[in-house]
């Protein structure tokens, strides 16, 4: 419980640091497989961290809350296998990226 209550008291500057490099500088310095499946964690996690506290400001009955929480909890697990299945059987989020980037500027050289 001593972890738990180090990681609430830091949870602020935890979740900045996680949204500022979910912005994807990284990507663009150095794209790899390491940074894709770094951002098919972050990703997820910063959406997780967002919602949750909608899902306390918002939400005030017991049940309601707890069946969001844990649906919330699959939808992000299920989040992070489906981005790393992606970085591994497909061209990744950093590729992907820069081909949704690119269509446009392909479209005007056709």
């Amino acid at each position: 419980t001593e972890l738990y209550y180090i990681f609430i008291q830091y949870a602020d500057t935890i979740e900045a640091v996680v949204s500022t490099q979910s912005t994807g500088g990284a990507a663009v310095v150095a794209p790899s497989l390491a940074v894709d499946h770094f951002l098919a964690l972050v990703i997820p996690l910063h959406t997780y961290w967002g919602m949750e506290q909608v899902f306390l400001d918002y939400i005030h009955v017991k049940p309601v809350a707890v069946v969001v929480g844990w649906a919330l909890k699959i939808l992000t697990a299920a989040s992070v296998i489906a981005l790393l299945y992606f970085n591994q059987h497909d061209i990744g989020i950093t590729q992907a990226c820069k081909d949704v980037w690119n269509i446009k500027r392909d479209e005007e050289l056709d």
